[in-house]
């Protein structure tokens, strides 16, 4: 029976240093051969997915953590943050000392400084690809609340928590740890309050016509506890957390051991 299979992109079909295992590229062209969807899922914005990874062929993609749902090409769901949502967020990153930005299909909005802050960060923990990739359409702002085609924000350096963040906007936005930091006390990413890759996921399988029963999801960071959970499969890299690992069906080997070809493998995928 067909299935439609979600993937994560960072720590799942490509790591930190940005490299894609090719028997993951291989697994992927052979889940589709055998008439499966493959489906992006990520936390990324859809201008900041690798143009290498598209050229794979996917059949859809959830961007933004859940905020923007594509199939064959068409935009079929976006969900935008409002005015006062925005307001309330950057004023509590702001009083928190952090730098951040907003995150659109198409670009990313921050200010001067927050550019130059978050830049100097992510030169230490990436790959020179995935910084281009993330940072190449940049839109300066200082009014960031003034947009009207936010999907979601992230922020580094906070001087409050993540738990405190999160429960000073609770009912407003849900706010989840960081995927790419070590430490995940002083980043996060921030979505209106439901959205998430597991409501991305339903817009897409609701578009498409597919079954909730038919659905795999492969995650391995913070933000994949929704999408782990949303699916009727939930597969968990080797390299994930444990408390993750905990959530899932079936627990896969890590990224740079071919986890992504033995998931499919032994799930009669492939």
């Amino acid at each position: 029976m067909r299935k439609v299979l979600f993937f994560d992109i960072d720590g799942t079909l490509v790591n930190f240093q940005g490299q894609m295992p090719e028997s993951a590229r291989a697994a992927l062209q052979k889940a589709q051969q055998n008439g499966h969807q493959i489906v992006l899922c990520s936390g990324r914005s859809r201008m900041q997915i690798y143009p290498w990874l598209l050229e794979l062929g996917f059949d859809g993609i959830v961007a933004a953590t859940g905020a923007y749902v594509e199939h064959s090409g068409e935009i079929i769901y976006q969900h935008f943050m409002s005015e006062d949502e925005l307001y309330k967020v950057t004023t509590l990153l702001d009083q928190a000392d952090a730098c951040y930005s907003a995150q659109a299909a198409d670009r990313m909005i921050t200010s001067a400084p927050h550019r130059d802050r978050q830049l100097a960060r992510f030169k230490k923990q990436a790959d020179e690809e995935m910084i281009a990739q993330i940072w190449q359409y940049i839109e300066l702002s200082d009014q960031i609340w003034q947009h009207e085609d936010v999907e979601k924000l992230v922020y580094y350096e906070s001087k409050i928590s993540v738990q405190e963040i999160r429960k000073q906007l609770a009912g407003i936005c849900d706010v989840t740890e960081s995927s790419f930091e070590t430490d995940l006390s002083d980043s996060g990413e921030i979505t209106c309050s439901g959205i998430n890759k597991a409501h991305g996921m339903e817009k897409y399988i609701i578009h498409t016509g597919m079954a909730k029963a038919d659905t795999i999801a492969f995650g391995d960071g913070p933000n994949d506890f929704d999408m782990i959970k949303y699916a009727a499969i939930g597969v968990v890299m080797g390299n994930s957390s444990d408390d993750l690992k905990r959530r899932a069906d079936f627990v896969t080997k890590d990224i740079n051991d071919d986890g992504i070809a033995y998931a499919l493998q032994k799930l009669g995928l492939i």
